[in-house]
């Protein structure tokens, strides 16, 4: 370190000059502060990447179930919908999975209403044909 009154060589870490008793003024230390540089998240425009259609799917597909048909065709939407979702890289949590979900339960008691309809309507014609329903007044 140099004196910066008179020039001479002081050893580091000296209050006063050796040569001519000025203080010497430490020269605060600095830090060098780390440099960030700001990173560009990705944006994914990507529309199959949207998890709301999935879920609107499954909601319509569990709400029409008891029509049979309508809640069957909103269950194979969705579950293409989950598909698409999959392959794009989409993973199945929050609305996805909620989608899944009802889209699933939509498609079970679609069958099991379109199951039900056909038991119903075999077991009136077995009825009908055998004339037991002959004896009943329909008005």
């Amino acid at each position: 370190m140099v004196c910066k009154n008179c020039g001479a060589q002081i050893p580091d870490g000296s209050a006063f000059c050796t040569e001519c008793g000025a203080p010497v003024q430490q020269e605060p230390i600095q830090q060098e502060q780390p440099q960030y540089t700001p990173v560009q998240q990705p944006v994914v425009n990507d529309p199959a990447l949207n998890a709301t259609p999935i879920l609107i799917t499954g909601i319509l597909a569990l709400a029409l179930c008891e029509t049979g048909i309508g809640g069957l065709i909103c269950a194979i939407i969705c579950m293409s919908k989950v598909k698409k979702y999959q392959a794009a890289g989409g993973v199945i949590a929050g609305k996805a999975k909620v989608g899944k979900i009802l889209g699933t339960l939509g498609l079970v008691f679609s069958i099991l209403w379109i199951v039900g309809y056909c038991i119903y309507f075999i077991a009136l014609l077995i009825l009908a044909a055998s004339g037991a329903l002959s004896n009943f007044n329909f008005s």
